[in-house]
């Protein structure tokens, strides 16, 4: 005997898979291509600089028990009030601290 497998088995139905019509990535499309042109960009770019030079900062305590200049929460949200998508934001940290590889150890 084999709990699970034949005897005392569930009746399980199968999963629908979800299926997503290609016409919804064209919609996403369109609405980032309106969402380009109507923004300040400019604004974008400087909220993005402002990101990266952030990140860049190495973080320090100050004694005073303020908040490291080197925090980036304040220029995300920067750069999200400046319309910056969410893949721009990602490139900018991306561009400061590199992609993350897993080390394998055997």
């Amino acid at each position: 005997m084999i709990v699970g497998s034949n005897e005392f088995t569930i009746e399980e139905k199968q999963m629908e898979t979800l299926y997503i019509d290609e016409t919804v990535g064209e919609r996403q499309t369109a609405k980032l291509k309106a969402l380009r042109s109507r923004r300040d960009n400019a604004e974008v770019t400087r909220r993005l600089d402002a990101l990266k030079r952030a990140a860049a900062q190495e973080p320090v305590v100050p004694n005073d028990g303020n908040i490291s200049q080197a925090n980036t929460m304040p220029y995300i949200i920067d750069c999200v009030r400046a319309y910056a998508t969410v893949g721009e934001i990602c490139q900018a940290l991306k561009e400061v601290y590199g992609t993350y590889t897993e080390v394998s150890i055997t």
